[in-house]
Formats: structure tokens, C-alpha cells, sequence
């Protein structure tokens, strides 16, 4: 890899993610986190639907799913006894539909996840160096120079500048990034609200429930951390004064266990992390300043509650990562890049709204005749997270153009897929004129360029989309068109990166378009529909806001 244009600091899930979306546009990238080892410990364990489809099209869902758990109950039960006295689901069970093939949540530690985004980011020739703190940065018209402070494996230090084009902000919470920004970070600090946070080993308790103790102040959650149900991550909320100040070990938390609880059938094991935790539901108001950027836990911390925290952050790497390549490539205008806070600091309110009513439900209730346990609602998966409002997003035609609810599924009429909402898979897709093997369209969608579909329609009405798209620069977008079965005939094929039967019908009904009319919709590298339209114009007009002029 040349020299690297983009420095990452941070290498948590959204500086991977965000790495993975430049590596796949030939970016040359550096990731650094300032720890001299990968961090371990559950933490952000819930991963939701909508980034499981974005991982299925960066081909690293199948390792993800491997060691994944799914969401279970939650039995709550009374001090002593064994048999729960209810089991509430945190999300209902749904059936995969082709459309929406992963509609439910999975849960695998953090740790695990984090390595296997690193195991895929090596095969695009970028590691993360670890001790390698950005300690602080210049930024110009044309560069960012930051300084570096590498500690070796003998714990000795070293001071490097180095130069990038762009520098992004991934590193947590007290980003040093957006603290040398002097970027304000809105919101509050729950103090009456204490926790501590940790994973033990745990027998004695059915790896198929999440199980939860609440008598008086005091709660005290452990659920299974993946499907190998041997390492439980806990909650305990409320603890006594004399553990205000410092983390409680395996042996005090077992202790408070059994004195809460009176299950002395419970066996607990060394912890391999504990930590203290307060609630901050906290955002940015900018997420760029210049060529420095902000991405996850440094824009935004909120409640665990709802589990969308790393969702969100992933998904904000998602939609910087294609814009930034584009902008770097020289194929946009840096203009593009302020669309990125644009289109998530909206999602992101809306998110911290969200797991905020969810942790007062739970956390800020216990001990009190408000306290409850329900379930998340579907609108937790995320399916639903929509852009509406963008400026660069076209909408179909009788759509409202302005801003609603980031967090409402879409309104397109007789159930047409809709633009700034995810873009719908579809399996069974036969390659024309072929032998391979059948595909779908989450293996179709590009991370590195814009995927066009082109529905129905005929030569006629289907030469001047090609001739559009002629006129933007190769590699940019990529169209595919699909038909119906034995309805592909050779001169179908000009222009088409790919010529798709859809035997089955899953994508004609689906994103509910007829074949009798053309319909072509641009599915943007970040999964979301940038366009919806019956003509080689709206094609033109959609490039034309995020490309540079011709």
C-alpha cells in the first residue's frame, strides 16, 4: 500500500468498518489505537439487522454468524428462587423473508467481532498498529500533520509527525480528536445512575435466557455472551457506597450476587474485565471540521440500552467511508463530505431519543413502581433508518421531500421500494446466459461503487439510462438489469455489467416495480437507495449532485 492518504485513529468497529469501505476504493489508509493490545470484553454485543446486511455485502457476515448467539429472553426472577416468575422477550422472533433475509438481532463479543473485522481488513492489506497514540494535529487547506507517540514493546516511547489528507476521529468517547476540535459535545451525565459493567464465567445458569434480579434499588443482569453459553457479561446496577470509587472484583461481584439473589447454585469464574460505568447521552452538533472528521462513540454516547450504539457507529463509518473515497479520488467535490453529518446527526438524535425512554423504562426505574421490563420493538433492527431530507437523495416522485422520523419505515406507495431507506435483497437471481450458480442482490451491491438497477422497461427505454451512465467516470457505478425468466435476449447485455433473471420474482416484488415500465434505482455503497426513477434524467440528476461537473 503507497502512502497512506486517510489516518483512522481509533480501531474500535467504526474505524475498522471505515477502513474496510477505503481499502475496497483502493485508499491507502492508516489505522492506529493507542493500546499496546486489542482491547477484549463484551461491551457493544448486539449487532442489529441492518448491519448484518451491510456485512453480508462486505462478505464477512458468514464469519460473524458463525460465533454469534441470538437474542434471547429475559427470565426475571424473585430472590431464591429457581423457576422465573416471567420470561420477556427483548425482540420478536421474525421469520426471514427473501427481502429481509436477517431480520433478527445477533449478539457475539465485542472482542470476537473486532477480530474478525481485523482478519478481513488484512486481506486488503491494512492492520491496526497498536500503541500508537495521536496525541495531536495541524490541520491546513491541503493536509492534516499529526503527532504520533508510539510506545514500543519495552515501553519506551517515540515521537513521529506524519502527514495525511484527511484524519477521522474513531477514538471513543474522549476523543482526543474532537477535544483538540473544541467541538461541543451536547447532553448530560446521569449520576444518580451507577453500574458496573464486566464478563465472567458462569455455570449454573441456562445460556438460552438473559437473567435479571431487580429487589429494591439494586439490578442485576448476566446474559450469555455468544452461542457457546460459557461466558456471561453482567450488569449491576446499584451498588453499595463502598464500591462508588473503584471496580468491583470477581469475588465482590459473586458476593453481591448471592446476597441479592439467595442462588447459591450459581458458580462464577475469574472476570476477564470490570468496569465502573456511568450513563453520558451526549452528541456532537458537526461532525467535520475541515479535513478532520468524527465517527462513532467520539460523536455520540448514549445508553447500552436498545443496543444501538455500535450500530450506529458502524453505519456512521458507512456513510463517510464511500463519500470520502469519492472526494479523494477527486471525483467529488469535498462538498459531498458535509452531506455525512447532514444525513446522520438527524439518525443519531432520533437514536439517542430512542435508548434513552429504553434505559428509563429499566435502569433509572429500579426499585421503584415504574420499573419495567419490555421488549425493544421492531424498531430497534434498524430496517427503518432512513436519510429523508438529503439533499443529494432523489426521492421518487410523490414522496414528501422534507426531513421525518429518522427511525419510520418508508411510505412508498403499493409498497415500491423508496429512496434514503435501505435497499431490499433478493435471492434466486439467475446470471443470463450463463451456468454460475445463482446470486442475490446483498452479494450483487458494491461497497466500492454505486450498484444501478435496471427493472423492466425495453431497449428502447433502457439505451438512454446506459447513455447516462456512459458519461460518468468507469467504476464509478456499475448497472445491472434484471427480467423475468427467459425474457434476457444477447443484445440485453450492452452496457450491463450484469444481466440478472429473476425466476423467482423476488426483486420485481420486492422493491415493487412491474416489468411492463422501467424503473431504475441507484443503490448508493452504503446499502441506501440514493434514487428511484422512471428515466435516463433522473439518473443524470442524481450523479450530477454528488459527482464532480464534467
Amino acid at each position: 500500500m503507497s502512502q497512506p492518504s486517510v489516518l483512522i485513529a481509533g480501531a474500535g468497529p467504526a474505524g475498522l468498518i471505515l477502513a474496510f469501505f477505503l481499502r475496497k476504493s483502493d485508499v491507502p489508509v492508516r489505522i492506529i489505537d493507542k493500546e499496546r493490545t486489542h482491547r477484549i470484553g463484551s461491551r457493544g454485543a448486539g449487532i442489529m439487522p441492518r448491519t448484518l446486511e451491510m456485512y453480508a455485502t462486505l462478505g464477512v457476515l458468514d464469519d460473524i454468524l458463525a460465533g454469534a448467539g441470538t437474542m434471547v429472553p429475559t427470565a426475571v426472577y424473585d430472590p431464591g428462587e429457581l423457576v422465573p416468575k416471567a420470561t420477556v422477550p427483548l425482540i420478536t422472533y421474525q421469520e426471514p423473508t427473501p427481502n429481509v433475509p436477517h431480520p433478527n438481532p445477533a449478539t457475539l463479543s465485542q472482542d470476537r467481532h473486532e477480530e474478525i473485522l481485523r482478519a478481513h481488513l488484512a486481506k486488503l492489506s491494512c492492520t491496526v498498529e497498536l500503541g500508537a497514540e495521536l496525541r495531536s494535529f495541524e490541520q491546513s487547506a491541503d493536509n492534516v500533520v499529526a503527532t504520533i507517540i508510539k510506545t514500543g514493546a519495552d515501553g519506551t516511547e517515540s515521537e513521529e509527525t506524519a502527514t495525511f489528507e484527511w484524519l477521522v476521529g474513531t477514538d471513543g468517547a474522549r476523543s482526543v480528536v474532537r477535544h483538540q476540535l473544541g467541538l461541543s459535545f451536547l447532553g448530560e451525565t446521569n449520576k444518580e445512575t451507577a453500574m458496573t459493567l464486566g464478563d465472567l464465567p458462569v455455570e449454573g445458569l441456562d445460556p438460552g435466557f438473559w437473567h435479571m434480579w431487580n429487589v429494591g434499588s439494586k439490578l442485576i443482569l448476566l446474559r450469555p455472551n455468544d452461542k457457546s453459553g460459557k461466558v456471561f457479561s453482567f450488569m449491576y446496577g446499584g451498588r453499595p457506597e463502598h464500591f462508588a470509587n473503584k471496580a468491583l472484583t470477581s469475588a465482590d461481584f459473586a458476593e453481591e450476587f448471592y446476597k441479592l439473589t439467595g442462588r447459591q447454585d450459581v458458580k462464577f469464574g475469574e472476570a476477564t474485565w470490570i468496569s465502573n460505568y456511568t450513563e453520558n447521552i451526549r452528541m456532537v452538533d458537526t461532525m467535520r471540521e475541515g479535513r478532520v472528521f468524527l465517527a462513532g462513540d467520539a460523536a455520540h454516547c448514549h445508553s447500552p440500552s436498545g443496543g444501538q450504539g455500535l450500530n450506529s457507529s458502524v453505519q456512521d463509518a458507512a456513510n463517510l467511508g464511500w463519500k470520502l473515497a469519492l472526494v479523494h479520488q477527486g471525483l467529488a467535490p469535498s462538498a459531498l463530505l458535509d452531506t455525512y453529518a447532514e444525513e446522520r446527526l438527524r439518525v443519531i438524535a432520533r437514536m439517542l431519543g430512542l435508548t434513552t425512554a429504553r434505559s428509563k423504562e429499566t435502569i433509572h426505574n429500579v426499585g421503584t413502581k415504574d420499573f419495567k421490563m419490555t421488549s425493544h420493538g421492531d424498531i430497534m433492527r434498524m430496517l427503518t433508518v432512513n436519510y429523508r431530507g438529503s439533499s443529494i437523495i432523489s426521492e421518487e416522485p410523490g414522496a414528501v421531500a422534507e426531513q421525518s422520523d429518522a427511525y419510520t419505515e418508508g411510505a412508498g406507495a403499493g409498497g415500491r421500494v423508496q429512496a434514503t431507506y435501505r435497499a431490499p435483497d433478493a435471492p434466486e437471481l439467475l446470471p443470463a446466459g450463463t451456468q454460475d450458480a445463482p446470486t442475490r442482490l446483498f452479494a450483487v451491491f458494491n461497497p466500492a461503487a454505486h450498484t444501478v438497477l435496471v427493472f423492466g422497461g425495453d431497449p428502447a427505454t433502457r439505451g438512454p439510462v446506459i447513455t447516462a451512465l456512459g458519461r460518468i467516470v468507469p467504476g464509478v457505478a456499475r448497472a445491472v438489469l434484471l427480467l423475468g425468466e427467459g425474457e434476457a435476449s444477447p443484445s440485453d447485455a450492452a452496457g450491463f455489467a450484469a444481466v440478472l433473471e429473476d425466476r423467482a420474482g423476488h426483486a420485481y416484488k420486492g422493491y415493487g416495480v412491474d416489468s411492463k415500465d422501467l424503473t431504475v434505482v441507484v443503490v448508493r455503497p452504503d446499502g441506501v437507495v440514493g434514487l428511484v426513477s422512471s428515466n435516463a434524467g433522473g439518473v443524470e440528476q442524481y450523479f450530477q449532485r454528488i459527482l464532480n461537473a464534467a
